[in-house]
Formats: structure tokens, sequence, C-alpha cells
């Protein structure tokens, strides 16, 4: 996975903004599903036992919850990013080379790509939610003049419960880009999203009925 720009990675804001500090893998909270407790299910586990979740999707419905016995399974770099994580997947048809401007987590963390070559095939990313879901956005500069925002939302503060996607296709600008914005469309959103400026379309999807989904953005020329 490539690093993150340095300029790009020193910006702090609301939630994470740019930061590689999320690196560390803060705790994350573990909720108890009182079921567990009475016994009517289970899930525990020793390091030998615990896998990670890759391609698993673990329906929203069960509202997945994960008890260790073993304090080892009970540290942060055991249990960060089981509840919730996102796999996303970056593709680059537009005949520029996209570099990273900049991000913002409001729950979660990961290290994306730094550049994404013109042409070039699905670049895998995986998000690591926190207690409260995988939720972030990232912009790239394609050439100079237009950016390319890519917003994904897997949230188990959304009352309905449905994954969404959003993308922009704007100027670039010296105001940067306004997160509050892009977080407002983003949770009036869908779980399927299509922008088209400048040339430029670019098309979302995320499965919007797990907590383990699969995302996927591609920008094409148009």
């Amino acid at each position: 996975m490539a690093a993150i720009n340095p300029v790009v990675a020193g910006k702090l804001s609301v939630g994470v903004h740019g930061n590689p500090a999320t690196k560390s893998r803060k705790t994350t909270e573990v909720a108890t599903n009182p079921a567990v407790k009475n016994g009517a299910a289970s899930v525990l586990s020793t390091p030998a036992q615990f896998p990670l979740l890759h391609r698993n999707s673990v329906p929203r419905s069960l509202d997945t919850r994960i008890m260790a016995a073993n304090p080892e399974v009970m540290s942060p770099e055991n249990l960060t990013g089981v509840q919730f994580f996102t796999e996303c997947q970056f593709g680059n048809f537009s005949g520029q080379n996209l570099k990273l401007e900049d991000f913002m987590y409001w729950h979660g963390y990961g290290d994306l790509p730094e550049t994404i070559s013109q042409n070039q095939p699905m670049v895998e990313f995986k998000h690591f939610g926190d207690s409260n879901g995988s939720v972030g956005a990232v912009s790239y500069l394609v050439g100079d003049k237009v950016r390319w925002i890519i917003a994904w939302s897997n949230s188990g503060e959304d009352m309905l419960k449905l994954n969404k996607v959003y993308s922009e296709i704007s100027e670039v600008s010296e105001r940067g880009v306004d997160w509050d914005s892009i977080r407002e469309a983003l949770d009036q959103s869908v779980s399927k999203y299509n922008a088209r400026n400048f040339g430029f379309s670019a098309d979302l999807w995320i499965d919007p009925t797990t907590n383990t989904p699969a995302m996927t953005a591609t920008l094409n020329s148009s």
C-alpha cells in the first residue's frame, strides 16, 4: 500500500483528517450482546482461533459483536476493525494520473493509495472501522484543475442500516474541500451514485446491507 503524502497526513480536523496516527489502532469499544451473557449465543475466541475478517459479509441484522475470553484477544490490535470495515476498490480510466489531495475519516482509519496511475485496474484499499462504523472520504487531483471526491458510509449510527456512497467532480479551488458539505450529501445519498462533470464520469457502488461491504469507485473519461 502506498504511503500517505506527509503534507496531507499532517492535517487535523473533525474526526480523523489526514492523520497517520490512526495507524496506531486505538482501542475500539467492545460492545457486549446481552444474548451472549445469557448463553443464548456466544462468539468465544483464542488467538489461534481468531481469524481476521477479510471479504466475508456479516449481515447488519445480526448486529454482530465480538466477545473474547482471552486477554490477548481483547487487545486493540485484535479487535480494531472487526465489527466494521469497508473493502474499497478504486479504478482510474480517465487517461490521467490521480494524486491524493486530502482525506477525511469520520470513523475508522486506513492507508490510502497516494497515486493511481492512468488506466490502472482496481487498486484495493481497506478502511478499518471503529465501534461506530467505517465512514470516510478522499479527494484525488485529476491533472491540475479537477478534483474527484469519493465518499462512503458504512455506519452503525445510520437508523436505516443502509450503506451509502457519494461523489463529486469539481474544479480545484484554494478553499479546499468542504468536508461538512460532503458528509451532509453522503448521509442523504444511497448505495449507488453517478457523477459527471468536466469531461469525466464517476460510478460508485457499495453493498448496502452488510457491515463489511465491498465498495467500488471508478473514474472514466466521458
